[in-house]
């Protein structure tokens, strides 16, 4: 008598963890912003006077709700349901989920206090970490499709490897003059982008 095989482990389970991990990372984001306006409507401050007072925990916020929102559709393009889930692929998606689920932290971090070295490393480097690790996720999902014989792009890898180089540029520039303007050289990830696949760097 023929016993029938269990299908093979997809990713489905896992792309639904993920997202629902990475939606509350963006909503803890607000937390530090909805303390702050009980204390503005205790106070009794204007709209005007809170966003005067609260204007850069604002821009953080707002800045890391759409990193996080970038992360997370290059992540969605780049992770597919019929792909295997095997344990170290499961624990490379996990890693990556820890460099979103901290940037709450470093965001608070980065609103709350001034502008010093320390600061500005956490923030870029987280951001340049969850880069490099999706750059990486990048590469085994195109390795494992290949090699299952399931469809997949030959240059999944090259906007995670433009935005991995560029925010590694930016840490270091930030650590010589603490600043986070140095996260404007992220304009150039699209022209990055398409010098490596020129390049060679990564597939075309």
């Amino acid at each position: 008598m023929n016993t029938a095989q269990p299908p093979e482990r997809t990713s489905e389970r896992l792309i639904a963890f993920l997202d629902a991990a990475i939606a509350i990372s963006m909503t803890l984001l607000i937390l530090p912003l909805m303390e702050s306006v009980s204390e503005a409507v205790a106070d009794q401050r204007t709209v005007v006077e809170y966003v005067r007072e609260h204007s850069w925990q604002l821009v953080a916020f707002a800045l890391s709700f759409v990193i996080i929102a970038m992360f997370w559709r290059l992540h969605h393009g780049i992770l597919h349901a019929d792909t295997s889930a095997g344990r170290r692929r499961t624990n490379l998606q996990l890693a990556w989920l820890f460099t979103i689920t901290v940037m709450p932290v470093v965001t608070a971090l980065t609103g709350g206090l001034d502008t010093g070295r320390e600061v500005v490393a956490s923030y870029i480097g987280t951001l340049a970490v969850s880069a490099w690790l999706l750059f990486t996720i990048a590469v085994v999902e195109r390795r494992t499709r290949t090699a299952a014989g399931l469809p997949v792009a030959a240059s999944i890898a090259a906007m995670p490897l433009s935005l991995a180089l560029l925010f590694t540029l930016a840490l270091l520039l930030g650590l010589l003059v603490p600043s986070y303007l140095w996260l404007f050289v992220m304009v150039l990830v699209t022209p990055l982008r398409a010098i490596l696949l020129r390049a060679g760097v990564v597939g075309r």
